[in-house]
């Protein structure tokens, strides 16, 4: 075949360009890796250079085959090109010259499991075992090692920012020092230790150099700083680097990935060509408008606009739910009329949320709906292991007997007590033929047997259940939420500080909204009634293997997919942009992760959000997300006026079609929520208030709250809101013009 035929004029010219430093901007749906592997097959047919000479670098073991499959397709199977991941490209290169960096060929690869027990190894010689970095530590070296840092390096870095600078430093060298005498290096060094081999041995990076004339990098985006180093290394040997990409794509920064690689390339590579992929070959014009709409007011990007010959297609519509419940509801509902009546199979749809802890009521409903579904980006709600480890605990408090329920807690969070102590006290229950959960509770009465240092680790946990057992009988929901409280979940989920983490503490909090809905719709039932419904809905999803079912997922966890029909569901400030980002002033990476929810959607997109969700025993009231304001092209963070008049829109008389885009089909439609009559709109001040002084970091002074600390301004005139910190009472949200702050006098 003609390698040319079927491109567009653009993928044609990039095609043809293979001499020097090339980046290609390839907007979402554009057909990237087409062209990426068309210039490949191009550079070894047309310019006639060895595919051994050429380098395609991937970030996943599917696009790996993918590229693969397609350049066999192309250029036979024994074409020579070297198509592989980052990792699986260090591997090899590193075993080739492992010698030179004092490593024997044969060095094993630790997984996630083994790097664990290894740091827990160093911990425990170190004394820190018990540390407030024991959980965190892991972190902090995977970072430290995606940056390029050794342990003083990393010290250097956060000595005065982290007050435990010193101990994870120490750890991280004992760390390394028993990967060395272990012959072992984590995944996290394959990168890392390979910038290493380069820096120090002519011969490697010689032979990469000479080998790979020509270097290509796909998914360049989400390259870290090491991966960055390690290809421009290899290419300084030709000048021959061509990089593929979208900076508008780029969602991965929590990880490493620095969107700064993109932004600089011709930068870093002075006369490098750019080259635009604009035209979509997946969605709607309607659906484009939107995500041209969000993106454009990111500042650090490169100007792009995307665009397609699929004119027109179903307005984008938007629904603003009186609560979670009904956003649920509304989004099921709609998703079995389009099945219904449109000919859609579950299939074609995706539910897309920016936290994991959004998805359980999503997922309830699709039950209710005997609607198949699967998780992507996570584990179904009840599988997660935060929720089993809360279930273990009512599980043994509800039944003695559940040796399992036991062994998987009794040191969750943990509390010293070791697998040497759990097998111990296991061997002498069997021996004895006592409950494993009776002798916890009554451990005292077996010093003799078990040993005064046993009986002194196990004390804390007896302690623990003793008072679980004295609430046992209370409402289900009283029950779960003091075991939560009483274990300490908040605490051991928040303490490290990862995000990873705090969306667990999110799920936890989740879990006990469904104990308490499980309460009010079952009055008089017990726990055991309650772990049978947990055990039904858990079995109901063992279904049969049907490829035909509705997806729900994490937004980042759909990038490089489409659908025909997605639904972006809790677009809520604090939520979406979540309360994080708002809080350093830094949404752009969340309004990326929003552009790539938008351009997911091939026929259909739906945006919605709820007015108020029921968190942790509490109602939140919520403001509707910027984006939803931006997507029909309302300018940059000011989402202030669009929810001043939200709640008129969404009464039930006459409303204007609010979110018009650029064009007649890019409006975003609002569909009527059944909810009360609104309340009234409050009085406009009389007096424009001078809001000059009210900026980030400003300390202002509330009449009931006290002294706080604005946190971001957004908005402007009489729509401008604050986000104020105050030390005893927390967040709150203001209008500026409307409430009764006042600037403190130094």
């Amino acid at each position: 075949m003609n390698l040319l035929d079927d491109l567009n004029d653009v993928q044609r010219e990039i095609v043809q360009d293979t001499e020097g430093a090339v980046l290609v901007l390839a907007g979402a749906g554009s057909g990237k890796t087409r062209v990426l592997t068309r210039r490949v097959a191009y550079i070894v047919s047309e310019r006639h250079v060895p595919g051994y000479n050429i380098l395609a670098i991937t970030f996943t073991n599917k696009a790996t085959a993918e590229m693969k499959n397609r350049l066999d397709a192309l250029l036979g199977e024994e074409n020579g090109v070297w198509v592989s991941t980052f990792h699986s490209f260090a591997a090899k290169i590193l075993r080739r010259y492992a010698a030179d960096i004092g490593y024997g060929s044969n060095f094993s690869i630790y997984d996630e499991s083994d790097s664990k027990r290894m740091i827990m190894k160093a911990l425990r010689e170190l004394h820190l075992d018990g540390s407030a970095i024991k959980d965190s530590v892991r972190e902090h070296i995977s970072k430290a090692k995606n940056l390029g840092f050794d342990p003083q390096s990393y010290f250097e870095e956060i000595n005065g920012v982290n007050e435990y600078a010193e101990d994870i430093k120490h750890v991280f060298e004992r760390y390394e020092e028993l990967l060395v005498s272990s012959n072992a290096m984590d995944f996290d060094d394959l990168l890392h230790k390979l910038k290493f081999l380069f820096e120090n041995s002519e011969q490697a990076i010689g032979y990469c150099r000479n080998r790979f004339r020509y270097i290509h990098v796909d998914e360049f985006q989400d390259t870290n700083k090491v991966q960055y180093e390690l290809v421009k290394m290899i290419s300084e040997g030709s000048g021959n680097i061509f990089v593929v990409g979208d900076d508008d794509q780029s969602i991965y920064g929590w990880r490493g990935a620095e969107i700064g690689n993109i932004l600089n390339f011709d930068r870093d590579f002075p006369g490098a060509r750019v080259h635009r992929l604009e035209e979509n070959y997946r969605s709607t014009s309607a659906i484009l408008d939107c995500a041209n709409n969000v993106i454009r007011n990111n500042k650090s990007r490169h100007q792009k606009e995307l665009f397609t010959n699929r004119k027109g297609g179903v307005r984008v519509e938007y629904f603003n739910a009186f609560n979670d419940r009904q956003e649920s509801e509304w989004v099921v509902d709609k998703i079995g009329t389009l099945i219904s009546y449109n000919g859609y199979r579950k299939s074609d749809f995706a539910i897309l949320v920016r936290a994991n802890s959004l998805t359980r009521l999503f997922e309830q409903k699709l039950g209710e709906a005997h609607l198949a579904y699967k998780v992507i980006g996570g584990f179904k709600f009840f599988d997660r292991k935060e929720i089993q480890d809360v279930v273990a605990y009512m599980r043994m408090i509800a039944n003695s007997r559940d040796n399992e329920a036991v062994e998987r807690i009794v040191n969750v969070p943990a509390r010293g007590i070791g697998e040497a102590t759990v097998n111990a006290v296991s061997e002498f229950a069997r021996r004895e033929a006592i409950p494993l959960f009776d002798v916890m509770l009554e451990i005292n009465k077996y010093d003799d047997a078990l040993g005064s240092r046993i009986v002194r680790k196990v004390e804390d946990f007896r302690s623990l259940i003793s008072d679980l057992l004295a609430h046992a009988d209370d409402p289900i929901y009283g029950f779960a939420r003091y075991l939560v409280e009483r274990v300490g979940f908040e605490k051991y989920y928040t303490s490290s500080g990862t995000e990873e983490d705090y969306a667990r503490w999110e799920n936890v909090k989740e879990f006990l909204n469904y104990v308490r809905e499980y309460e009010d719709k079952n009055e008089g039932a017990t726990v055991t009634d309650f772990l049978e419904s947990v055990s039904l809905v858990r079995e109901s999803d063992e279904e049969l293997e049907d490829n035909d079912k509705v997806t729900v997922a994490t937004m980042h966890a759909v990038k490089g997919l489409e659908f025909k029909v997605v639904f972006i569901v809790g677009c809520e400030e604090e939520t979406f942009p979540s309360a994080q980002a708002i809080k350093i002033n830094d949404v752009e990476e969340e309004r990326r992760v929003m552009y790539v929810a938008i351009t997911r959607a091939k026929d259909r997109l739906y945006i919605t959000n709820a007015q108020r969700r029921f968190r942790y025993n509490r109602v939140e009231y919520l403001m509707p997300s910027r984006f939803v304001d931006e997507s029909r092209g309302g300018g940059g963070d000011s989402y202030g006026a669009f929810s001043a008049r939200n709640n008129y829109i969404n009464g039930l008389g006459d409303r204007p079609d609010f979110l018009g885009g650029s064009s007649d089909v890019s409006r975003i439609r609002h569909s009527a929520a059944t909810q009360p009559a609104p309340r009234p709109q409050q009085p406009k001040p009389q007096e424009t208030k001078d809001l000059s002084g009210f900026v980030g970091g400003a300390h202002v002074i509330h009449p009931r709250y006290g002294e706080g600390t604005i946190l971001v301004v957004l908005g402007s005139g009489n729509d401008t809101t604050a986000t104020v910190a105050f030390p005893k009472l927390g967040v709150k949200k203001f209008i500026l013009a409307l409430a009764p702050l006042t600037l403190k006098k130094d």
